[in-house]
């Protein structure tokens, strides 16, 4: 399931940028779920203190649920609950009036990210590369702590025994992944709108200074004079928007994406209407491609059905159209 991992980020950040050594954090995860419940077994929430004021990352399913968790972590954090590594089971029905009516298991965890900064830093640039992250937990303490590069399939195993609980886990990195060309209004729309679901940009313009700053350390900004050799760089089971504010650049993005006769990337689209498509096509034919990867561009791009122009709007259709195709990968 795609998930966007808040958690994980703001853990790595406050490991490496944390302001204070004595500022501890709670991960709160699902364990074990039996029936039906908000959320499935390794979701995860962060919460911390920020100016004696708790925060939180992310979310286990909120309700009842998720205030009662939220309660048991504040006390952790405040020192008034003692405790700092604990498995808990929560009856949704018969112990907070959920409606779900299943079962969950939490398990809290009371953690000093700066005394992992060196295990979480690597984790994070390694997981950041593409590659799994094994979280591993026991019941016997937090000497066997731990988050790691692994080739570990994507498995999540809470076991209990003679020694007590383990819980092991797979952070997966985003598979995901979005090449897109043009940071004008409709591209950084559709940037900001694919920021909370979980995916890894990877963003393509040749103007200087034309990336919004905020966005300058969440995503993958490229400034190039030759953009399309990005496209031979990039994952071809990614997908590829091309949205550029010159119609000639367009062209040749569009013809380095479908140059290969076999289809290689999950998506190829490029903004524009039926008549600047059929203009290309007639184009790219002139330069020998071949009606099957003519067929692989999509233009317009976006989900059928909603014709507004307004660049958030185009961005809505078009990260539900890119959520579309990646789940019928799966």
């Amino acid at each position: 399931m795609q998930q966007h991992l808040q958690w994980w980020h703001d853990l790595a950040h406050v490991s490496l940028h944390g302001c204070a050594e004595s500022s501890p954090v709670v991960l709160v995860t699902v364990v074990r779920a039996d029936g039906s419940t908000p959320r499935e077994v390794g979701a995860t929430m962060l919460l911390g203190l920020r100016d004696d004021q708790v925060y939180q990352s992310d979310t286990i399913g909120g309700g009842h649920l998720e205030f009662q968790a939220f309660d048991i972590a504040q006390a952790m954090l405040k020192g008034t609950d003692k405790r700092t590594l604990f498995v808990e089971r929560f009856n949704l029905s018969a112990r907070l009036g959920q409606c779900c009516g299943g079962v969950m298991w939490l398990l809290f965890e009371k953690l000093q990210p700066r005394e992992h900064a060196s295990m979480l830093a690597s984790a994070y640039a390694a997981w950041q590369s593409g590659q799994p992250i094994e979280r591993q937990v026991h019941e016997n303490g937090h000497s066997n702590w731990q988050m790691t590069p692994t080739q570990m399939p994507s498995i999540a195993i809470f076991e209990t025994g003679e020694t007590g609980w383990r819980w092991q886990q797979c952070v997966q990195p985003y598979a995901m992944k979005v090449l897109l060309f043009g940071a004008g209004h409709v591209g950084e729309a559709i940037v900001r709108c694919l920021q909370p679901i979980g995916v890894q940009v990877t963003w393509v313009d040749s103007r200087d200074n034309i990336f919004p700053p905020d966005l300058l350390k969440q995503v993958n900004c490229v400034c190039t004079d030759v953009p399309e050799a990005e496209i031979a760089r990039f994952d071809p089971q990614g997908a590829i928007l091309i949205l550029t504010h010159d119609h000639q650049q367009d062209l040749q993005l569009c013809m380095e994406a479908l140059k290969s006769s076999q289809s290689r990337f999950a998506y190829v689209g490029m903004i524009g209407s039926k008549s600047k498509r059929a203009i290309f096509e007639k184009r790219m034919q002139a330069r020998g491609y071949e009606q099957a990867q003519l067929e692989r561009l999509v233009c317009p791009i976006g989900i059928t059905g909603i014709s507004s122009k307004q660049p958030a709007i185009i961005a809505v259709s078009v990260v539900a159209e890119l959520l579309q195709i990646f789940d019928q990968k799966k």
